[in-house]
């Protein structure tokens, strides 16, 4: 499915951003979040026919490598991870010379869809529209009930990263990612969750 080149990145990227996660870890959002996106980011773009296949699953490793900087680097003034990530990408393409396999068109597919796997209507390439289903999947189900648990710290910030985890439902846009959020039953977990923390908010009524 891939050329020898194609694998030869895959890994090297998979490397590098596991060895930036082991020395700057960042819960909820580290390697095994962005090697389930990658994952679910392949999956889908199979069953879709993706024009990339290839550039789908790199985005998936790339698409939050911008979080150590959010979380470790007080001169950021507050970018967010999506725009952190892509920077640092850009800084890879120049200075790592395993990027140069790639072409000019296919770094500015892989930057497009760094820079907005958080933005619904960024729909220039399909690469862009698969890496988002592919992180709302993760944020679904056990695994993203666990990590929503890591990520928020209190039931106060809990309830609204729950909150923000069900408006996800209608922006799942591909109907592998549909088909893969009902197999899993991925919103049961949440709801059940949302349900506790909003009981502990009823009290008796009085007159």
């Amino acid at each position: 499915m891939y050329s020898a080149e194609q694998k030869q990145l895959i890994w090297h990227v998979r490397e590098k951003v596991e060895a930036l996660f082991t020395a700057f870890p960042v819960t909820a959002h580290g390697m095994e979040h962005v090697a389930r996106v990658a994952v679910h980011a392949k999956d889908i773009a199979l069953t879709e026919n993706a024009r990339s296949i290839f550039l789908c699953e790199l985005a998936g490793y790339l698409h939050d490598i911008g979080r150590v900087a959010e979380h470790y680097d007080a001169t950021t003034d507050g970018i967010r991870h999506h725009d952190l990530s892509y920077r640092l990408l850009r800084e890879w393409f120049r200075e790592d010379t395993a990027f140069d396999v790639l072409t000019d068109a296919e770094k500015l597919e892989l930057l497009y869809a760094v820079k907005y796997h958080w933005n619904d209507a960024a729909d220039q390439y399909d690469t862009a529209i698969i890496l988002r289903d592919a992180d709302k999947l993760d944020a679904l189900g056990v695994f993203g009930l666990a990590r929503a648990v890591a990520f928020y710290d209190g039931d106060a910030a809990l309830e609204h990263g729950l909150r923000l985890c069900f408006a996800m439902m209608p922006w799942l846009r591909t109907a592998a990612a549909q088909a893969r959020a009902k197999e899993l039953d991925a919103f049961r977990p949440l709801a059940k969750k949302y349900q506790e923390l909003l009981s502990q908010h009823i009290e008796p009524i009085e007159l």
